[in-house]
């Protein structure tokens, strides 16, 4: 399911008429406020521009995640019990790779966007020593609770986790050296994204790291395509959707650091290290 396009933009014809059949060009009688056709044309042209300069733009549509907040607070309370049986063995590939094209270092400050049950920031914390710090946020107090029980079994604090939204992430400006969220991005509504990396710029500090693990749409085959379906028919709980990660990153201002290609479920993953630029 893609975006409604702009109207403007849908209602200029290939001989550079508009809808009505009239010449595309500047507006009469309201002094030299170009036509809508006009503007349209100029926003493409940007978007091009800003392509052609690293900043680019998702290459095609990307599926909407139709379920409210509250609906995946409660699946995701529900799951986290049996997450790590259902969900880990195929998301731990990607997810290890994340971690080390992060590479988080002594004395860092980390946070570990949608923690889950707390498997990756047992390793963050671990990598960051005692003198750093890694902290989890998560929508669903029962994946909370879950990595606060991971941390206390690994005899590490089990008070670094909170329950939150990352798109209003309860944090002061450039709190974070780097950031992690895997199968995370992948879970926000298709319009929410860049607000949702705006806000995860926000926390980073000036050249911050930000390392993200989504499923790719960049070379959606048969079964992508065939994932994005069932998504649509089940969005609660098939909800995690293919994106365009390193162009949706770049768009927003990030810089392309590395990136990896993995697997999960048999689909394609994209594992981007960013720097906040």
């Amino acid at each position: 399911m893609s975006e409604p396009s702009d109207p403007s933009v849908a209602g200029d014809g290939a001989d550079g008429r508009s809808a009505t059949g009239s010449e595309s060009g500047p507006a009469t009688g309201d002094g030299d406020e170009p036509s809508p056709g006009a503007a349209a044309r100029e926003r493409v042209t940007s978007k091009i521009a800003e392509s052609a300069s690293g900043n680019a733009i998702p290459p095609g549509p990307i599926a909407r995640v139709p379920r409210s907040k509250m609906a995946a607070r409660e699946w995701y309370n529900s799951l986290s019990r049996w997450y790590d049986v259902i969900a880990d063995p195929f998301e731990a590939p990607a997810r290890e790779a994340g971690l080390k094209l992060l590479d988080a270092a002594p004395g860092e400050r980390v946070l570990d966007i949608g923690c889950g049950t707390g498997t990756a920031l047992v390793e963050l914390n671990c990598a960051v020593g005692s003198d750093g710090v890694a902290v989890g946020i998560d929508l669903s107090r029962g994946m909370c609770r879950r990595t606060s029980r991971t941390l206390a079994a690994a005899d590490l604090d089990p008070g670094v986790v909170v329950e939150g939204d990352a798109s209003t992430a309860p944090f002061s400006d450039g709190t974070f050296d780097a950031c992690f969220a895997s199968f995370v991005l992948d879970l926000f509504d298709t319009p929410e994204i860049p607000a949702v990396l705006e806000e995860w710029r926000r926390v980073l500090a000036p050249d911050g790291r930000l390392c993200v693990v989504s499923l790719s749409r960049r070379e959606a085959g048969l079964i992508t395509r065939l994932y994005e379906s069932i998504h649509e028919l089940y969005p609660t709980y098939v909800d995690c959707r293919p994106l365009y990660l390193r162009d949706t990153l770049l768009d927003v201002g990030f810089e392309i650091d590395a990136e990896q290609v993995a697997s999960a479920w048999g689909l394609p993953v994209e594992v981007v290290l960013a720097r906040n630029g």
